[in-house]
């Protein structure tokens, strides 16, 4: 039996891991799972699955009150080390890591320290970590599934392995979003109600806004530029409303494969946790081919979308670290409601002109980057609304 720990077992993505847990008890056990702050709903989860270590990363002062919540006797981690400690609690055979944003990258840090397996959905830690964790995976072997699903489709299209020299291109598909055809104008002054209505997905806020502006498609092209060692003018954007075909390879003989599957994220993460194993997925609706009319396939719009066309410019000038915090504080305002949806192309924009040629050697520079840049940009946004 696999031992399983969860690390951001609250966030979209983790929820619907414990889904596929819950598939498969067999072939599962979770030893420990992690939150930030959401203590009532770690605790529910936590006393359905009876992990040995449950860890609360994003606030002391809870854990007398998730301890109290608690109907078994399980080990709390806390502090400020408590995500990498969860890391290793329990001797995992694999590590979900689902934790949202740029403090997922030290814990992916330990686990490639450590060797320990990764079904990974926290594209931050390649993004952020760039040739750093590049060369850690290189050096230490470890063995990294990705989940996102495009990702997971790339992966599957080269028979479960990161080979790609016989690859000509990388297809990477988009939705489209809520804005896929709307005007820039329109896109430039959404309000924040239509952008969190994403078309196919069912997503946390953060992600659902990246999804509208495609800034989340530009991080998933990074990812790709480290995670396959792909050429950045070797990796393509497709816009594909229906979302049935998640990524395809193009091979140097001209022959195309494509990954189909129903809008179901549960499907990459079932395939990352069981790997190299497959197995039948009850939940999963399968496709049917009969009711499929059409595959729609659309150039993207650079200049709609400018946060797409960023996200190359980022891999050229070695500055994807500061793209993903750029943006981070970017949505935060927005979802806030402190500035206009086109402000967020012009934060990361100005923010990847402020930090170009930059180039941090460790994690732990990289997370010193990361604090230059977020004070940064909110400098910038606070000048917006005079230093409110």
């Amino acid at each position: 039996m696999k031992k399983l720990s969860i690390l951001g077992v609250t966030g979209s993505v983790g929820q619907q891991t414990v889904d596929t847990v819950r598939q498969y008890q067999d072939e599962m056990k979770v030893v420990c799972i992690s939150a930030h702050r959401d203590i009532e709903q770690l605790a529910r989860i936590a006393n359905e699955l009876q992990p040995e270590y449950v860890a609360i990363t994003g606030t002391v002062a809870g854990t007398a009150e998730l301890e109290a919540m608690l109907c078994y006797d399980a080990k709390v981690l806390s502090g400020k080390t408590a995500l990498v400690d969860a890391c290793t609690a329990g001797e995992p055979d694999m590590v979900a890591l689902s934790v949202l944003g740029i403090a997922g990258l030290p814990a992916f840090e330990e686990c490639l320290k450590k060797k320990i397996p990764v079904a990974l959905s926290n594209k931050e830690s390649l993004v952020c970590g760039g040739q750093v964790v590049r060369n850690m995976i290189d050096r230490t072997g470890t063995l990294v599934l990705p989940v996102d699903s495009e990702h997971s489709a790339i992966f599957q299209c080269l028979n479960n392995c990161y080979d790609v020299s016989e690859v000509s291109k990388l297809w990477i598909t988009a939705s489209g979003g809520p804005f896929l055809n709307w005007t820039k104008e329109q896109i430039d002054h959404a309000p924040l109600e239509k952008a969190l209505r994403h078309p196919k997905w069912s997503m946390g806020q953060k992600i659902t806004i990246d999804s509208a502006s495609l800034a989340n498609k530009g991080l998933e092209v990074i990812e790709a530029h480290f995670m396959y060692r792909m050429p950045v003018d070797r990796i393509k954007v497709l816009v594909h409303p229906q979302s049935l075909i998640h990524s395809m390879v193009e091979w140097k003989d001209g022959s195309v494969t494509a990954q189909l599957g129903p809008v179901d994220m549960r499907m990459p993460i079932q395939k990352a946790l069981l790997y190299p194993q497959m197995f039948e997925n009850p939940t999963i609706e399968p496709l049917d081919f009969y009711e499929i009319s059409k595959l729609e396939f659309i150039k993207p719009d650079f200049e709609r979308f400018p946060c797409l066309r960023l996200a190359y410019d980022a891999i050229e000038t070695s500055t994807t670290a500061v793209y993903n915090t750029a943006n981070e504080v970017a949505v935060d305002y927005f979802l806030r409601g402190r500035m206009e949806f086109y402000r967020i192309y012009e934060i990361i924009h100005e923010s990847m002109q402020k930090f170009c040629g930059i180039r941090p050697q460790s994690v732990a520079e990289i997370m010193e980057l990361d604090t230059d840049v977020r004070k940064y940009a909110q400098s910038m946004l606070a000048d917006d609304s005079g230093g409110k």
